[in-house]
């Protein structure tokens, strides 16, 4: 029973579609992520360049984001952004979980001996602060990651930066979990790197703008390099996303939308691959506070 249950562990840490181990950390955070993709560029209150953390001017934000990836693998995100002057502080939380595993002797049975879970939660915390045309931001995130009644931990920074080019063309660059975690059990943990650049441009129709991102996402472990194409089309109360991901491996396409109504802005996105495992989906509640 304990050699069924390591070989399952270890299946668990290195399988990276479900959102297991710490690949949950590259799972999206928000709407936008999910539908337009992971681009460095891209603002928000969950990006993945630390330096596009947004906020309202010298107000706050929360977000409540809720969905489900590959597998049934729940999501879970909330955040709190506050700016001030030229810098914007974030605190946030990251939840992905999968549960109703069986744990069973190696032998035939009817029943399971019992049913547990496997999680991985970030608590993090960021600043980002802008200088003319250049963004610099930063975030710290402390990682757990239970399975069973076993569990492990460790310390994570990302790094990012964000040039603002002439004639609406941006420029991005950042750098994900550089950090240790402790091992679990006797499985040797470590921590997904990622590497994604983009360059985008803003074009304004009238009262139509809409932003065209295109990404090189770099990952490490195991070394995979994924091209992303994504899409922001905004009017009035009315933001609409739309992308396509291409890799050696897989493809992906996503759409979403969200409206904004006073304090409030409410999203919903949606992500089809061809990998047969469910569409992922999220929903997210964006408030501003006073």
């Amino acid at each position: 029973m304990h050699l069924v249950f390591n070989l399952f562990l270890s299946i668990v840490i290195s399988l990276p579609v479900y959102g297991l181990g710490t690949k949950f950390l590259f799972l999206p955070s928000s709407v936008e992520q999910l539908a337009i993709g992971n681009h460095s560029t891209l603002p928000g209150m969950f990006p993945v360049n630390p330096a596009l953390f947004t906020a309202e001017k010298n107000q706050s934000n929360l977000m409540l984001n809720r969905g489900s990836w590959l597998g049934d693998v729940s999501l879970m995100h909330i955040g709190f952004n506050q700016s001030f002057n030229n810098k914007i502080v974030h605190f946030g939380v990251k939840y992905s979980g999968l549960t109703d595993f069986e744990y069973r002797e190696n032998t035939p049975q009817d029943d399971p001996l019992s049913y547990f879970s496997s999680y991985g939660i970030s608590f993090n915390t960021g600043f980002s602060f802008s200088n003319e045309k250049y963004k610099f931001g930063f975030m710290l995130s402390h990682i757990r990651l239970g399975l069973y009644t076993e569990e492990t931990s460790g310390f994570s920074i990302s790094l990012g930066s964000n040039y603002n080019l002439n004639n609406g063309f941006k420029i991005g660059l950042s750098l994900e979990n550089l950090g240790r975690m402790d091992n679990l059990i006797t499985e040797k943990v470590k921590l997904p790197q990622r590497l994604i650049s983009t360059i985008s441009k803003e074009l304004q129709f009238n009262s139509y703008q809409n932003t065209v991102f295109g990404s090189i996402d770099w990952d490490k472990k195991p070394t995979n390099i994924q091209y992303i194409i994504g899409n922001q089309l905004k009017w009035t109360f009315l933001d609409f996303y739309t992308s396509f991901l291409y890799s050696d491996s897989f493809s992906e396409s996503s759409i979403g939308f969200s409206i904004k109504a006073k304090t409030l802005k409410i999203g919903y996105g949606i992500r089809f691959g061809t990998q047969d495992l469910g569409n992922p989906h999220m929903i997210s509640l964006n408030i501003l506070l006073p």
